[in-house]
C-alpha cells in the first residue's frame, strides 16, 4: 500500500507518506497559518522525495478534527478530492490522537493523559485518555471547552495528569492555579502533530463514505455563531453541513 497522511488541523501543518516497503517520509511546517498555500505545494514536495505520483496511492488518511474551522476543511476537502477521484479509500482520524503513538513509553499505567490544541481565548480542543496495560482507554471525551470547565471534568484519579500540547492563550502557571498542581507538562517535539502518526493510527482503521465525510468540528465557525445569533429562533438549524 501507499498511503498519503494529511494534517491541517491545527498550526502545524504535516504531510507524510508511507511507500509500500514501509518507508515514511514527512514534511512538517510548523506556527503557519497559510495551510491554503503550503499544503498542496507540500504534497507535490513529498510525492517528489517518494518518487510517487498522485495516482499510486491506495488510501488516504486525513486529521478529522477537531481543530481551525478553516485548516480542517482545507485538509479534508483535498483528502476527499483525491479519495474519490483515484477511486481509493479515506480515513478519518482525530487530530487529538495523533501524540498517542509516541506516548507509550512516557506515560504509567493508570494515569491520565490529555493531549490539546489552544482554541484561544483561554479554550481548548481536548481529549482525555488513561493508560492501561493494553494501550489508551478514552475517558473524557474530544471537547471545545474553557479550561476552567475542563479541569472541573478531570476525575478525581487524575492529579497526576500529563498535559501534551502548546500552550497559547493562557499560561501554565495559571492553570496549575486553577488545581493542576501536580500537573506533568510535554512540550517541543513531544507536543508537535505528525502525519505518520496518522498513518500508525489509521493504516488498518475502517474507511469512511467520501460522499458524507465531515470533519469533526466541535466549535460553530465565527461567521456561523454570528449568523445565529442574527436568526435566533433558526438557532440549531445548520448553517455549513458539509465541506
Amino acid at each position: 500500500m501507499t498511503i498519503l497522511a494529511l494534517d491541517t488541523s491545527n498550526k502545524t501543518l504535516s504531510v507524510a507518506v508511507e511507500l509500500t516497503n514501509g518507508t515514511m517520509i514527512e514534511q512538517t511546517i510548523e506556527n503557519t497559518l497559510q495551510h491554503s498555500v503550503l499544503l498542496v505545494p507540500t504534497i507535490e514536495a513529498v510525492f517528489e522525495e517518494a518518487g510517487i505520483t498522485a495516482k499510486d496511492l491506495t488510501k488516504v488518511i486525513v486529521a478529522e478534527g477537531p481543530g481551525s474551522y478553516t485548516g480542517l476543511r482545507i485538509g479534508v476537502t483535498i483528502a476527499k478530492t483525491l479519495a474519490k477521484s483515484l477511486g481509493i479509500p479515506l480515513v478519518g482520524v482525530s487530530s487529538l490522537d495523533v501524540f498517542l503513538p509516541n506516548l507509550a513509553s512516557k506515560v504509567e499505567v493508570g494515569k491520565i493523559v490529555v493531549p490539546f490544541f489552544d482554541a484561544r481565548r483561554r479554550n481548548i480542543f481536548a481529549v482525555g485518555y488513561q493508560k492501561t496495560e493494553e494501550g489508551f482507554k478514552k475517558v473524557i471525551p474530544e471537547q471545545h471547552i474553557s479550561w476552567d470547565d475542563f479541569l472541573k471534568v478531570l476525575p478525581e484519579f487524575a492529579m497526576g495528569v500529563t498535559f501534551v500540547g502548546q500552550l497559547q492563550s493562557i499560561t501554565k502557571d495559571a492553570i496549575v492555579e486553577k488545581g493542576a498542581s501536580e500537573a506533568k507538562w510535554l512540550e517541543g517535539p513531544d507536543a508537535i502533530p505528525h502525519a505518520t502518526s496518522l498513518i500508525e493510527l489509521g493504516r488498518n482503521k475502517e474507511a469512511v463514505d467520501a460522499d458524507v465525510f465531515v470533519p469533526m468540528y466541535l466549535k460553530l465557525a465565527e461567521a456561523e455563531e454570528n449568523w445565529q445569533a442574527e436568526h435566533p429562533l433558526e438557532k440549531g438549524s445548520v448553517y455549513v453541513e458539509r465541506v
